[in-house]
């Protein structure tokens, strides 16, 4: 989980300073999956992040959702999940 941790430091390292990380496993369809909750220093910071990620908020925290088990050949860098803007509230 250590490596995990600091792989996500340096990957939202370009948007600004992680001031919060929770992160859930979970497994889904056969799959290992971490689900994490962020927050950035500033609103700011985490918009640019969820707009270059594609990733979205949920209670009031940043969170994606990353495969574990997947071969790194087959996954690219970066979340699993997908976030489409939404009106609803």
């Amino acid at each position: 989980m250590t490596s995990l941790k600091s792989a996500l430091h340096q990957l939202c390292s370009e948007f600004g300073r992680i001031t919060r990380l929770d992160i859930l496993t979970a497994m889904h369809e056969g799959t290992k999956q971490a689900i994490c909750f962020l927050r950035m220093e500033r609103p700011e910071q985490e918009q640019q992040l969820m707009k270059s990620l594609g990733v979205g908020r949920f209670g009031g925290e940043v969170v994606f959702v990353l495969n574990l088990n997947v071969p790194a050949k087959q996954q690219e860098f970066g979340p699993s999940s997908q976030w489409a803007d939404s009106d609803i509230y």
